[in-house]
């Protein structure tokens, strides 16, 4: 998982994070400059893959920041072949 201590992300936006060309309203010092496509795009290759990404803000236990948290189901391990080492 990936924590901010930032602002936090506003209620009525947290449910759409992960939609294409959702951006949460800059606040003061914000340099940021994204498309609202990252988190999509994140979303995206976890779902390929079987996994799963959420967000969680404020982060549990405090007041502000943002918790990104991105999981990826467990592989068994690969039998092994004749020739590796």
């Amino acid at each position: 998982a990936v924590t901010d201590d930032g602002p936090g992300i506003p209620p009525q936006t947290l449910p759409h994070v992960f939609e294409k060309f959702v951006r949460a309203p800059r606040g003061a010092g914000d340099g940021g400059d994204g498309s609202g496509l990252g988190l999509a795009i994140t979303r995206g290759i976890m779902e390929a893959h079987g996994g799963t990404a959420s967000a969680d803000s404020p982060v549990p236990g405090r007041h502000t920041g943002t918790r990104i948290a991105l999981r990826l189901p467990l592989s068994p391990q690969a039998p092994a072949q004749e020739g590796d080492a």
